[in-house]
Parts: structure tokens; C-alpha cells; sequence
């Protein structure tokens, strides 16, 4: 069933204590309505959870209900029912003032919105966006509040104020370990109950954040003064943290070129090496890998070039042959 909102109407007949003082509302339109009933208070506050309201009558689907003179101010709601006594909330509250009284004063009643509050952070991140409540007064005179909170996390500016208002609250990451922190914000005034806005602060863990790897650790070349350039060499780069893994290859000299130079996620990169005309001795650079979130990787790269082989000494003359057995006899 529908909640009843408010009593649509309240008449008062002074002229005569016969007639009395008649409620009037809005009737229910729901087809398992029961009836109402009317509830009573001779003091503020009157609701049913405040203690001070007696039940005064149950009238069926009538929409109207007479409640004679009484002498002093009370004050009224009602509640609808249905076939299975589940009971609504409260109407509004209208109040009866006898013939020559002066009006009840009115207490302050204190109103925020929003009714609670939710924050998220990250373990050991930023703090989030603060947020503000709202106060109004929703009841009569003058309101004086004051706002407090009961976490170390949990700051609330200002701490007090007069009429309608708002706080800011503040919440605090700071060393908070992950999980879910609950506090309350409670708004005080003079004159009328305290209101509690519930604060939730729930911070994640953080992320793992993606780290590089890179396998060989070093690579070296080897090549001849003055031969051909030597073959190509791999480097196998892996996620080895969380995440994505977005990264990009650099190198720091003129010999050296990668391929490819960026990639997402595992992959491969071909070290090439071009001598030229680089002359004997060893020579060094760095392949360097960055990513986004991560520590750089640094891969040293060796170039040794050995001195060209001295060529084959030229073969030694031979010496023709002497015929055996033969023997010259110079002439005389």
C-alpha cells in the first residue's frame, strides 16, 4: 500500500463545544486498504517512535474523524492499514489549539541532505573529493546547530553555524590499510533531536603496477676488422608485475638499431649490428626500455671487433732438380 503523506485538512468550529474539532485527509486509493487510525500527542515531539503519541481511535476507510474540544493544544497524525495490519508511516502532523491560546512555539527541527555519505580511494593514493551536507531548518524559530565527527580520518568545516547551512567534509587517506571505515557526522541543535549522517569511506588496494622484463640481461657481438656485419641477436620482454604493459626500445649509439621499436604486452625486439668501417677494439651501448607505471630496464650491448688475420707469407722458390749419376767434367 501506498504511504499516507499529509492530512489533506483540518477544520476547526470554535462557535460551539457541541461541534468540536473535525480531522479531514485524503483517502487512500489502495484496494487492500483496511482503514486508518488517529494518534494523539499532548507534547512535542509526536510521532510513534517518540513516545509520546497514544492511539485515539480506528476508523475504518472513513476519511474523517471528530475530535471534540480538548482544553489544551494536541497534536495529531494519522496511519493507514491494510487487511494484514501492515500499518504506513505518519501523515504530517496537525496540531489543535483551544479558543484563546496562544499558537504552540514551534521547535527547530534539523534537516540535511544528502542523508549519508559515501567515499573511495585507492591504499596509499589521493584523498578523494570532498563532499557537503546541507542543513535546513525544518521546524519553526531559530536554528543554532553543530556538526561533529568521531573518526581520525573524518574532518567536518565548519563545526557550527545558525539557520540553513552546509558543512564540508573531509576525508582523510593517510596510512588507512584497504577495507571499509564507517563513521557518523552528527548534527546537533537546542530545542529539537540530533541527526546522524552515516559517512562510508571504503579504500581498494592498490594495483600491481606492470614491471619489465628482459631476457637475455646483456648481449654481445663479435666481428672481424673488415668482414661482414655479424648476425642479428633477440631480446624477449615480458610483464613480469600487473596490469598493461605498454613499452618502447631506445638505444644510444649509431651501430645499433631495433626493431620493433614499441609494442604492448610480451614481445620481441631484433638487435642489429652495422661494424662499417670501425676499426679494432671493443665498443659499448645500452639498450634502454621504458613503460608507462613502470622502472626502466637497461640492456648493455657489446661490440668486440678483432684485428683482420696477417695474409700467407709468399711460398719459397724451388730449386730445379739435379740429374742423378751425371757428372760434368769442366773442359780444359
Amino acid at each position: 500500500m501506498n504511504w499516507v503523506r499529509t492530512i489533506a485538512a483540518v477544520l476547526v468550529l470554535w462557535s460551539s463545544a457541541a461541534w468540536g474539532a473535525t480531522l479531514t485527509w485524503n483517502a487512500n486509493s489502495e484496494p487492500d486498504l483496511a482503514g486508518y487510525r488517529v494518534y494523539q500527542c499532548s507534547q512535542l515531539p509526536c510521532s510513534r517512535a517518540s513516545g509520546n503519541a497514544s492511539p485515539l481511535a480506528t476508523v475504518g476507510t472513513a476519511t474523517s474523524f471528530n475530535i471534540g474540544t480538548p482544553a489544551v493544544t494536541q497534536y495529531y497524525f494519522i496511519t493507514a492499514y491494510d487487511f494484514a495490519n501492515n500499518e504506513s508511516t505518519e501523515s504530517g502532523l496537525t496540531t489543535f489549539t483551544p479558543a484563546g491560546s496562544p499558537p504552540p512555539a514551534v521547535p527547530p527541527a534539523i534537516g540535511t541532505s544528502p542523508t549519508s555519505l559515501s567515499f573511495t580511494a585507492t591504499q596509499g593514493g589521493v584523498n578523494p573529493a570532498t563532499q557537503t551536507v546541507s542543513i535546513s531548518n525544518q521546524g519553526g524559530g531559530t536554528l543554532t546547530w553543530s556538526a561533529t565527527e568521531n573518526a581520525a580520518w573524518l574532518v567536518v568545516t565548519p563545526s557550527s553555524g545558525t539557520g540553513n547551512g552546509a558543512v564540508t567534509v573531509t576525508v582523510t587517506t593517510g596510512n588507512l590499510t584497504a577495507g571499509t571505515y564507517n563513521s557518523t557526522v552528527t548534527m546537533n541543535a537546542s530545542g529539537t533531536s540530533s541527526v546522524a549522517v552515516p559517512v562510508t569511506f571504503t579504500i581498494a588496494t592498490a594495483p600491481v603496477p606492470p614491471a619489465i622484463g628482459a631476457s637475455p640481461t646483456s648481449l654481445s657481438f663479435v666481428v672481424t676488422q673488415g668482414g661482414g656485419n655479424p648476425a642479428s641477436q633477440t631480446l624477449s620482454i615480458s610483464n613480469t608485475g600487473g596490469g598493461s604493459l605498454t613499452w618502447s626500445a631506445s638505444d644510444n649509439v649509431d651501430w645499433l638499431t631495433l626493431s620493433p621499436a614499441t609494442s604492448t604486452g610480451n614481445g620481441v625486439v631484433t638487435a642489429t649490428v652495422t661494424t662499417g668501417a670501425r676499426t679494432a677494439g671493443t665498443y659499448n651501448a645500452n639498450i634502454t626500455l621504458n613503460a608507462i607505471g613502470a622502472s626502466p630496464v637497461t640492456v648493455p650491448v657489446t661490440l668486440t671487433v678483432t684485428t683482420s688475420p696477417p695474409p700467407p707469407p709468399p711460398p719459397a722458390p724451388i730449386a730445379p732438380p739435379t740429374p742423378r749419376g751425371l757428372r760434368i767434367t769442366p773442359l780444359q
